[in-house]
């Protein structure tokens, strides 16, 4: 969880807009149920139940948006050919 917390520290410094006080209760709300969907994702003891449940959870989060997949896409890029750049900001 430490990538995913960098990457949510880094969207708030390069962020230019300023955030509401309302997202930011969503975001922590968000990060909270993150963080429990993937101890749960962990618990699986099936390898192809987790590997389902984690590409159904992306399917979801994605959805249609172009933007959302290129970024899921260039994540998973990295995390598999093993990239130190990690541009993930639109």
């Amino acid at each position: 969880m430490d990538e995913f917390e960098e990457l949510i520290l880094d969207l708030f410094e390069e962020d230019e807009e300023e955030i509401s006080e309302d997202d930011e209760i969503r975001l922590a709300e968000i990060f909270k149920t993150a963080n429990r969907l993937v101890k749960l994702l962990e618990e699986l003891r099936s390898y192809e139940l987790k590997e389902s449940a984690s590409l159904m959870l992306i399917r979801e989060i994605v959805g249609e948006d172009k933007l959302l997949l290129g970024l899921a896409t260039k994540m998973l890029q990295d995390i598999t050919y093993g990239s130190d750049e990690k541009p993930y900001v639109s």
